[in-house]
């Protein structure tokens, strides 16, 4: 092994060491929800990097993104391999309603020094970063919701299992028939109101008159 090479492996073992002590340490300080908050807006900054040069590649924009989830995934994990070594599982049927899933293996930078450590766990809160690089970077690129779920029974020591849940938009015609029903249900609840004020008062006149 030459010096370069020892010295790059001196490196990489010091930040791993160096990562997962600051990261325990400054949880205790100011709290897990706290440095998560951070930890995901981190992941944020670079995955809007990354989305717009995608989107500037294919002639996209955030206006008129990417239609074809799985066609875009497969671009996003190839331009993101010097952080991420993620594989596509399994995609969830076309014709679904309200979301549609990819199922990825991932394998990000923080593993190792998420595995050498007790403090530290798959799907806590290192991987906030990742949450965030994920959900940002894609929703950029689908104009969608995206939420990263870390499967617990499915990851191992050499992979973790998640679940990228898109959550689609209802069409036009279905928010215009969802505010319909809710006009007519508001119109509904108004015109009992009135019946009922007016019933009230036709009692209590009645009972004036008799007495």
């Amino acid at each position: 092994m030459d010096d370069n090479t020892e010295r790059l492996k001196r490196e990489i073992i010091g930040l791993r060491i160096f990562t997962g002590s600051f990261l325990a340490e400054v949880e205790k300080i100011f709290g897990t929800a706290t440095i998560k908050a951070i930890l995901n807006r981190l992941g944020q900054k670079p995955a809007e990097i990354v989305a717009e040069r995608i989107l500037e590649k294919y002639e996209k924009s955030m206006a008129k993104p990417f239609e074809n989830i799985g066609a875009v995934y497969t671009i996003f994990e190839n331009t993101i391999t010097q952080l991420y070594d993620s594989e596509i599982i399994s995609i969830s049927p076309e014709d679904s309603d309200d979301k549609f899933v990819v199922r990825i293996k991932n394998v990000c930078a923080f593993r190792h020094s998420i595995r050498i450590r007790d403090d530290l766990s798959y799907g806590g809160t290192l991987c906030e970063f990742t949450m965030g690089y994920f959900e940002t970077a894609l929703k950029i690129l689908t104009g969608l919701k995206v939420e990263y779920q870390f499967l617990t029974k499915e990851s191992t020591d050499d992979y973790c299992v998640i679940d990228l849940v898109f959550r689609k938009k209802k069409k036009t015609e279905e928010i215009l028939e969802i505010k319909e029903t809710l006009e007519s249900e508001e119109n509904s609840k108004i015109e009992d109101e009135s019946e009922n004020k007016e019933l009230k008062n036709t009692e209590e006149n009645i009972e004036i008159s008799e007495s």
